[in-house]
């Protein structure tokens, strides 16, 4: 089964006005994430595959960037790269979440790569008691 994208941020100038904007549009819900050094909203799409992040650009050149969940992130980055890609951001973990990363396409697009972190099994082992 091939990656699907499953995230997209988009940097912004405005925050307050392009949340305005993107509730009234597509009534896209925002919240804010729990990071202590970065403002970044978490928009809910109504969507239970697809989700996005916003947050304020600090360079005009941002672009809006997809992410592609991958089984593999450490396999998928080696196949980037030798069909060409650079890796631009190299792989960061988001604590008790998963690991991203973001390459540049041959053409120089900015695509995202995402790895969820694997759910803890939440039945706890029955011990014998002797």
């Amino acid at each position: 089964m091939p990656d699907k994208i499953s995230h997209f941020e988009l940097p912004v100038k405005d925050v307050n006005n392009s949340k305005k904007f993107y509730s009234k549009v597509f009534g896209w819900k925002f919240t804010k994430a729990p990071m202590p050094d970065f403002e970044y909203w978490l928009i809910d799409t109504g969507s239970k595959e697809v989700h996005g992040g916003l947050y304020k650009k600090d360079d005009p050149k941002q672009g809006p960037v997809n992410y592609a969940s991958v089984k593999s992130l450490d396999a998928s980055l080696k196949k980037f790269t030798s069909a060409g890609g650079k890796v631009v951001v190299p792989k960061q973990e988001i604590p008790d979440v998963g690991w991203v990363a973001i390459g540049a396409d041959p053409e120089g697009n900015a695509i995202g790569f995402w790895q969820d972190k694997p759910k803890q099994n939440s039945r706890k082992r029955k011990t014998s008691r002797r």
